[in-house]
């Protein structure tokens, strides 16, 4: 059937996004190692959260760079995406433990001021968001996929009942299709150990399927072995239409 294949597509969608990260990390990671290793030998580093966003204009991401490196700072980890003709990025960064936060805002607003971006830094330690991955239990990754007819507020209900659950949304993508009134949406979910999947599909299922939306919930291992070229099942897709 057809949603073999759609489900298969989404999950590609999701590997090569995940791949563009990790690679778009590498060359920052590679960009500023020397820096981030010599912060971090002298134990002067301290990491914030910082967001930047802007309409999005050709060389934006070098300004940002530039002010990052007047102002001795260094990549940890970034994640950058160009929605609607608008630019984002959210970025893990370490700067010298005697940078001020205003310090570092103020540069960045004036060094990217051609380009109007909005910036927000976030100490994670002041702000008591650091979560010690011991204290998480085990889990396994699901693939939660809606269609159907577009209404306001499917994503708050549907977020509402993972979360009685513990569960974690860690990608979310989505499209709607005005000309149909319809939508599509894929959330890849990170489900703890010992949630009942099965009630969690039938919560959903009877919540949605009357306002005429389709619910369909995978193990990740399943949407591996439809995606894998070689998969029997992966073969077997065009049968399945």
């Amino acid at each position: 059937m057809r949603l073999v294949s759609v489900i298969a597509a989404a999950h590609r969608r999701q590997v090569a996004a995940a791949a563009r990260r990790r690679k778009s990390r590498g060359q920052f990671l590679y960009y500023n190692a020397s820096k981030l290793l010599e912060a971090r030998s002298a134990g002067v580093a301290k990491q914030y959260v910082l967001t930047v966003m802007a309409a999005n204009r050709v060389g934006i991401l070098a300004a940002l760079s530039n002010a990052l490196d007047e102002l001795r700072g260094s990549f940890v980890d970034v994640n950058q995406a160009v929605m609607r003709q608008y630019f984002t990025i959210i970025m893990s960064a370490e700067f010298p433990d005697d940078r001020q936060p205003e310090v570092i805002v103020d540069h960045i607003r004036d060094v990217c001021r051609p380009f109007g971006v909005e910036v927000m830094l976030q100490d994670p330690q002041a702000d008591a968001v650091v979560e010690s991955l011991g204290d998480r239990p085990p889990s396994q990754q699901y693939l939660l996929r809606l269609a159907g007819t577009d209404r306001p507020g499917v994503l708050r209900r549907v977020s509402h009942r993972l979360a009685q659950d513990g569960i974690d949304v860690i990608d979310l993508y989505g499209e709607r299709q005005d000309q149909f009134g319809t939508f599509t949406s894929c959330l890849q979910l990170d489900v703890p150990q010992g949630v009942d999947v099965a009630t969690l599909h039938r919560d959903l299922d009877q919540m949605l399927r009357p306002e005429g939306i389709a619910v369909s919930l995978f193990h990740d291992r399943v949407l591996q072995a439809i995606s894998h070229p070689e998969s029997p099942l992966s073969q077997r897709r065009g049968s399945f239409r």
